[in-house]
């Protein structure tokens, strides 16, 4: 479906690898909503007994994937997806794509905080419902910097393909930041949605990270790759949207193609909100 809708180049913004997994039991989601249902021991006992059913294995867990861009983040404990899961989750894909390429023709890279900041509240397609303040500790040890940021800001995504992506994420922005034009106060953006599933019961939730070269002064006066030599902290902060998919992105995901009329007005749309 993603595939027909955008240029090779841009293939990877719907292309997706896998994260790895975690007990559930060990998991916390993002989804206040999902953290309250796994709270619930009727929901967790109902899981586990479907698992007996089907001769699986009782231990409950979570699967992570990440798209190659770094901007969708996948958590689910279900191996097939619902119908409706499957056509929200799909939206956000389709949604995202399509910011993509607004931002791509107005002249502005994915790193752009206030383009996508217009864009996230003027187009009705979020809710917002909290700032995010996170004080990440990044300790003097053997592991590497960027490792040790991706472990406080995506728990569970430790290892595999996704740790790279997200890797190249901060090695880009460390990149964007040692450029001269940037001065101390230009803020960069990173937009994350985060895709969560429950047994069924879906949730997508978005933030908007923001940064500027003076509040992360020590992490971009060395390389990401690298341990640092002493310890130090340093606040992450965003803001957290809800994504309230409308039934007309929703019903996207069968109806685009390249020529599809439906997803150059959704463009232009979002377009002119930047």
């Amino acid at each position: 479906m993603i595939k027909s809708i955008v240029e090779d180049k841009e293939k990877l913004l719907g292309t997706f690898v896998d994260g790895g997994s975690v007990p559930l039991n060990k998991h916390s989601f993002v989804s206040d909503e999902l953290n309250q249902k796994k709270a619930e021991k009727t929901v967790l006992k109902a899981a586990a007994d479907a698992l007996r059913e089907t001769g699986g294995d009782t231990e409950m867990i979570v699967k992570f994937r990440l798209n190659q861009t770094g901007n969708i983040f996948y958590s689910t404990t279900s191996d097939l997806l619902q119908a409706e899961t499957k056509k929200l989750f799909d939206s956000v894909t389709v949604l995202f794509v399509a910011m993509a390429q607004a931002l791509k023709g107005k002249g502005k890279d994915l790193f752009d905080y206030d383009s996508w900041s217009n864009v996230i509240i003027k187009s009705g397609y979020f809710i917002e419902v909290s700032k995010y303040r996170k004080t990440l500790s990044i300790e003097n040890n053997s592991i590497a910097l960027n490792t040790q940021i991706i472990g406080q800001l995506l728990p569970g995504l430790t290892t595999g393909n996704s740790l790279e992506i997200a890797k190249g994420v901060l090695s880009a922005i460390n990149g964007e930041y040692s450029s001269s034009r940037m001065d101390a106060g230009t803020k960069l953006g990173h937009i994350l949605f985060i895709c969560e599933e429950l047994f069924g019961a879906p949730s997508v939730t978005v933030r908007l990270f923001y940064l500027t070269k003076q509040s992360h002064e020590k992490i971009t006066s060395s390389p990401c790759h690298r341990s640092v030599s002493e310890s130090f902290e340093q606040l992450q902060e965003g803001n957290t949207f809800l994504f309230v998919s409308p039934d007309t992105i929703a019903e996207f995901g069968d109806k685009f193609g390249e020529t599809s009329e439906a997803l150059k007005n959704l463009i232009k749309k979002l377009s002119d909100l930047i």
